[in-house]
């Protein structure tokens, strides 16, 4: 296995906007933990927000390929984790989604 580089390719601009995006979905999470390997989120399923995650993780993809999302999503809640196979990734999921978490 390949190790892929702990960086993102985001400007500081760009960091800040993504940043602004997650927290925008703040009003939703239920409930979140430290997982293996980083961060599990549980969301309200309300409308249109797992199209708006869907978008998120899909643009996390094009600049962090070192973070790993799983979303599963049913009546009840939308759960996301987010990992990675590294301590280093590890770490920088839980400080860059801390302002996500519910504490």
């Amino acid at each position: 296995m390949q190790d892929i580089p702990l960086a993102c390719t985001l400007t500081a601009a760009d960091y800040r906007d993504r940043q602004a995006a997650w927290l925008k979905l703040k009003p939703f999470v239920r409930t979140s933990a430290a997982a293996p390997g980083g961060l599990t989120f549980r969301f309200a399923p309300v409308t249109g927000l797992q199209g708006s995650l869907t978008e998120l993780i899909r643009l996390e993809a094009e600049c962090c390929a070192w973070m790993t999302f799983a979303m599963a999503v049913s009546g009840e809640a939308i759960d996301l984790s987010i990992t990675s196979d590294s301590a280093d990734g590890e770490r920088g999921i839980r400080e860059a989604f801390a302002p996500l978490a519910r504490r």
